[in-house]
């Protein structure tokens, strides 16, 4: 999909935006805040506060994802890095835009929502003959999937349903089958697992992302009156 000219046109100087860098040896992507400054499109640069960029271990033969929240519409294309200007500085050229529907597997923001983790099908039973059920907490949440902590390790080789309460401005209470990914022991009592989203409707997706977006405006304007 292209980028219009327009659209970057759109973007105002100084803008804070969400990035996605690619890493060496690795299949995450560093997730980070960076401000946009314009420069001749397709051409644009990020800067980013000092000690922040992962320079040494950022993969430039990769694309990034950026992804810019206008209040309203959001604005996500494909870029590639073709210069580190400097440890706070990246110079950018866009390669294409990257619709609503692919960005919800990239736009993740940290958000602690109460959750719930049971048994998928009913006549699942656990050691003791009864339906196992879990409390925890998300660290981080997407469009496709999310990270939570538990005190105890819950089931790793089968599917879940997660009941997650979204912290949005009206909270609700979305319902999800999910499997598990992975599994990191904290500490003896905090676990942390990794679930990807298996079945989930198009209405609880979007409700996922738009809390995505709220939690980032809020976090927006906190670093602002921080930086003031």
């Amino acid at each position: 999909m292209a980028i219009e000219k327009d659209d970057l046109d759109s973007i105002p100087d100084a803008k804070p935006v969400r990035i996605f860098i690619p890493l060496l040896h690795s299949k995450e992507r560093y997730r980070m805040q960076g401000v946009y400054q314009k420069s001749t499109p397709p051409r644009f640069n990020l800067l980013f506060k000092a000690g922040a960029l992962p320079v040494d271990a950022i993969d430039v033969q990769q694309a990034c994802i950026v992804n810019v929240d206008l209040g309203g519409p959001s604005i996500s294309v494909e870029a590639m890095i073709s210069e580190i200007a400097d440890p706070q500085q990246l110079n950018m050229i866009v390669r294409k835009s990257i619709s609503h529907e692919q960005m919800r597997d990239f736009f993740r923001i940290d958000a602690t929502a109460h959750i719930i983790s049971s048994s998928f099908h009913p006549e699942f039973f656990g050691e003791q003959d009864t339906p196992w059920s879990l409390t925890g907490k998300t660290i981080d949440i997407s469009g496709s999937g999310m990270l939570a902590t538990f005190s105890q390790v819950p089931p790793m080789d089968t599917q879940t349903r997660l009941e997650i309460t979204l912290p949005a401005p009206q909270p609700e209470t979305i319902s999800v089958i999910a499997h598990p990914v992975r599994m990191q022991k904290i500490n003896d009592n905090q676990f942390e697992v990794a679930y990807q989203f298996d079945d989930i409707s198009t209405e609880d997706r979007d409700k996922i992302v738009g809390c995505c977006l709220f939690l980032q405006r809020i976090l927006l304007r906190l670093k602002v009156r921080v930086k003031e």
